[in-house]
């Protein structure tokens, strides 16, 4: 708990202006007083001082008012803040009145944030608690705005305990580590006189986010300077914390698990705390626990603790064999092979219990590496003789148990050692089903559900500054919204306004376009915007915005300048263009048919529900909007009944015209999509020789469908930037931003459902550069997967890259969409993504350890034939090369993939050669058992 601390007095004159009556026209000239003095709040405290509670009340219809006009002024609404806090009633409007965005970013000086206790400590101190508790609870986990300030003010002003939620603990250790980096005080001599540490200390290893915070500071102190680990280390010994509350915090914090780069700093801290082995000891259950699935340091340092212990005879034989079967079935060739050498330790320091920790050796026989296969039967072959006869029993079932998992060349040895056959059935692998057909949500029912979710969206992240890592929009509940919006203004336009209402007042930042005017979650803003007649900050925001009418082109209907504008990606140009549009839908009185909606949750429309409500327009004898058409359009199934036909035929409207044509031409034309080799298309400077190494890499162009087969027109014009894709390699080159726009992403597939391959191309951009660093896009691949549409080169090359991504939830990702094509039985050319991974690999610099690595999590998942056809096409390329990294991994996996997968005589070109070389590389046995798996027919 916090000491309470004096808040802000009231300036020289406050007794003699409270005795005058509190009118607005003095607020008013406080207001002016508080300008003119930078936004300190002295005149509007000195204003208050002393007034009671029913003269505060009167002021409030005039503070709505001057609400309502100011936040659509230059001055914005920040300048009402603590006449908010002087004038609201009861804590609950007072805690929501200081959440607000706007109200976040205050101009004044800091001692602002004291201001505001005391005008609550001079109203009634026993709001402040509540108060409190409220904004502690909603202040959002980011390291934004000045939401922990106010709280920090209120909790020392009064006394009360210190908050433990989340975004508090993780603004406190930011705020922490901005005032120790630099000049400022050492972190020990800072944590020793923050009134929090004590109280914080616990919840550092309890909340998300904290240990990414911790890692940056330790990146960024200054050389000689102790970081968290250190400091806490030194704290611990000079007893001002407990040891034991670091130890067991950083070790639960492990467990819990995160992202590797978060858990790297308490790792870091284990290490300074430099634990005894009694430390240690009593610990040892948790370090078991992190053995099998922790991110590979944190198993490496449970794996060394483990061992110490055993090395100091603290460790029995029944935890080092569990050790063992949790280590030797994980990937990581370091932890594995350091396995296997404790294991050989380990068998002479425990003889009675050799045979049980022997045993376990078997368990690397399930490893993807070959070597670490030949090491495991290595140890059993070199010790299991010298066992008693009970013991090495239960090390010949082990090899039995396991011996169909050894690879070819090393499976008659281990058969020899135990006495059976080398002959095992292949495994064919499992039986591939389809995903599951994904369902659509049904509409939203009421106004109260269509605000709910509105606030859902809007509530993602309060700035644009926060990382859209791991932020995605969800695109089935944008289709909701936008139906529901349009459906509620065509059947009540007041009830839409006044359910909306109260949404600009807690997203008033991204309702008034502030922010977020290129995401999806802007553009959705701007509907509320539009339902609501809610003006922005900027001279002519509204009427610019909304008054371009049906046939409004892209920089009409998208705020910004032309050229950021034109920067954005062409799908994301095309969603922003169509939201924009139904923005200004909502402005105009009439309402009329969601052209768009989709029926299921690929995004296909019903082609019989478009043409009635193209049947609806022209009874109206209005005309539809542009984008709902084009939109609709675009989303057209190959089939269409031909009674839908015949009906659409008889539309006489220009709109309806277009459709029916479209409709008779079987709808848009797929893009035609063709991979080609493009020039410097990623660079990367050389710290060696001080210059830049550029790229040639392959990328897909996009045309529009074969005129001669398609009537003109039938891809809509607002559509054309998506279809003309000429020179990928200049979309590449150029940087791409204006806002950060990945959270979109998944809304991609819903613009472009039938033409998956247009979709991928301009992936494909995004995830050539995801090989060397994050760039965001491979999510996606699995959607596309499940869409429909033709599978060329757009695709292919977008899953190219993205199974050498850099990061695993990429490569995850390419991994889902590669199983479920090869699920579903879609006509695809494996053979094709083979030579587009070695041309990947030999110009752009696509790694083949990550690429090998995925497709034999592919393999495994059950789709071991599409996996060795992309082998088939990418063996030669790899081959032929000069490089020999992966490569025997990947004769590897074409050697698991065609022998369950069935695969002929094949004719693989380089791999005789490196078959018929003397020596026993790991890769000339591997290029051995290929071509012996190939010759007898799989």
């Amino acid at each position: 708990m916090t000491e309470p601390t004096t808040g802000s007095e009231p300036t020289t004159g406050a007794a003699s202006q409270a005795r005058e009556p509190l009118t607005w026209a003095r607020v008013e000239a406080a207001l002016v007083e508080q300008d003119r003095a930078g936004g300190a709040p002295a005149p509007i405290v000195a204003l208050f001082a002393g007034r009671t509670e029913a003269e505060r009340r009167k002021l409030v219809p005039r503070y709505k008012e001057a609400v309502r006009s100011l936040r659509n002024s230059s001055r914005g609404l920040r300048t009402l803040r603590y006449v908010g806090v002087a004038c609201l009633g009861g804590p609950a409007g007072i805690a929501q009145w200081l959440s607000r965005e706007d109200m976040t970013w205050p101009s004044g000086p800091d001692t602002g944030e004291q201001a505001v206790h005391t005008l609550l400590a001079e109203r009634d101190p026993a709001w402040i608690p509540d108060i409190v508790n409220r904004l502690a609870t909603r202040m959002p986990v980011d390291t934004w705005g000045n939401h922990w300030d106010v709280v920090d003010a209120l909790v020392r002003g009064s006394g009360l305990p210190t908050p433990t939620t989340a975004g508090f603990v993780v603004r406190w250790v930011d705020k922490v580590g901005r005032e120790t980096f630099g000049t400022g005080p050492a972190l020990a001599e800072r944590l020793r006189a923050d009134p929090y540490f004590t109280d914080l200390l616990p919840a550092l290893f309890e909340v998300p986010g904290v240990g990414q915070l911790l890692e940056n500071h330790e990146s960024w102190s200054r050389t000689g300077f102790a970081g968290w680990g250190a400091t806490l280390a030194e704290l611990a010994d000079a007893k001002v914390i407990e040891r034991d509350t670091v130890l067991d915090g950083c070790v639960s914090r492990l467990l819990r698990g995160e992202r590797p780069g978060s858990l790297r700093a308490f790792v870091r801290l284990h290490d300074a705390m430099a634990p005894t082995d009694d430390e240690l000891a009593a610990r040892v259950d948790s370090y078991l626990r992190l053995l099998p699935d922790a991110p590979s340091p944190v198993a490496g340092l449970a794996q060394d603790v483990l061992r110490r212990l055993d090395a100091a005879d603290r460790l029995d034989p029944e935890r080092i064999a569990e050790a063992a079967r949790s280590v030797l079935f994980r990937t990581e060739k370091k932890l594995v092979r350091t396995q296997l050498i404790w294991l050989g330790q380990a068998i002479k320091r425990h003889p009675d219990h050799a045979g049980m920790l022997l045993a376990t050796a078997g368990t690397a026989f399930g490893s993807v590496a070959v070597d670490l296969q030949e090491r495991a039967l290595a140890l059993i072959t070199k010790h299991v003789g010298k066992l008693p006869a009970d013991q090495a029993a239960l090390v010949y079932d082990e090899v039995r148990a396991q011996l169909s998992l050894l690879g070819g060349a090393l499976r008659p040895e281990a058969a020899a050692l135990v006495g059976e056959s080398a002959v095992v059935e292949p495994d064919r692998g499992i039986a591939l089903v389809p995903p599951p057909v994904r369902e659509l949500p049904p509409p939203i029912g009421s106004l109260e559900e269509l605000v709910e979710e509105l606030a859902v969206l809007f509530a993602r992240t309060d700035n644009p500054w926060v990382s859209p890592r791991g932020r995605n929009t969800d695109p089935l509940a944008v289709e909701r919204i936008v139906s529901a919006m349009l459906r509620e203004h065509e059947r009540d336009r007041e009830a839409l306004h006044t359910a909306l209402l109260p949404l600009t007042e807690r997203h008033a930042h991204i309702i008034e376009q502030q922010w977020f005017i290129h995401q999806v979650q802007g553009a959705v803003g701007a509907m509320v915007a539009a339902a609501t007649g809610y003006g922005g900050s900027r001279s002519g925001w509204f009427r610019s915005l909304f008054g371009k009418g049906t046939e409004a082109s892209d920089h009409d209907l998208i705020p910004g300048s032309r050229v950021d504008v034109e920067r954005l990606e062409p799908v994301q140009r095309f969603l922003l263009a169509r939201l924009y549009e139904v923005g200004t839908r909502l402005r105009t009185p009439r309402g009329g048919p969601h052209l768009a909606e989709i029926a299921d949750a690929t995004g296909l429309v019903d082609p019989e529900a478009l043409v009635a409500g193209l049947e609806r327009y022209e009874v109206s004898g209005h005309s539809p909007w542009r984008r709902d058409v084009d939109q609709a359009l675009l989303r057209l199934p190959a089939e269409i009944d031909p009674a839908v036909l015949a009906r659409a035929g008889r539309l006489t409207s220009p709109a309806g015209l277009r459709v029916a044509r479209v409709l008779a031409a079987g709808g848009p034309p797929a893009g035609f999509v063709e991979r080609r080799r493009f020039a410097r298309i990623h660079r990367e400077f050389s710290y060696r020789d001080r210059d830049w190494t550029h790229f040639d890499g392959p990328l897909a162009l996009i045309a529009p469908g074969d005129p001669d087969t398609r009537p003109q027109g039938t891809v809509p014009e607002s559509a054309l930037p998506m279809y003309d894709l000429s020179d990928p390699g200049a979309a590449a080159r150029r940087p791409g931003w204006s806002e950060n726009t990945e959270p979109d992403l998944h809304c991609w597939p819903l613009v472009l459902p039938g033409d998956r391959d247009v979709l991928g191309a301009h992936l494909a951009i995004r995830t050539q550069r995801g090989i060397d660093g994050p760039c965001r896009g491979a999510e996606i691949l699995p959607a596309l997967a499940e869409s429909h549409g033709p599978l060329g080169s757009g695709i292919s090359l977008a899953l190219a890259y993205a199974l050498g991504a850099q990061a695993a939830e990429d490569r995850t990702a390419a991994v889902d969409a590669l199983v479920t094509l090869a699920a579903r039985g879609d006509a695809w050319d494996t053979l094709g993504l083979g030579r587009d991974i070695g041309e990947a690999v030999r110009t752009r610099g696509l790694k083949t350890t990550r690429v090998v690595a995925s497709l034999r999590e592919a393999s495994r998942a059950g789709a071991g034939e599409a996996v060795w056809g992309v082998l088939s096409g990418f063996l030669p390329d790899l081959l032929a090369g000069t490089k020999t990294t992966g490569l025997a991994d990947a004769l590897a996996v074409a050697a698991e993939s065609a022998a369950g997968g069935g695969a002929r005589a094949v004719s693989i070109a380089g791999l005789d050669a490196l078959a018929d070389r003397k020596g026993s590389s790991r890769a000339v046995t591997e290029a051995k058992r290929l071509r012996a798996i190939l010759a007898d027919g799989g």
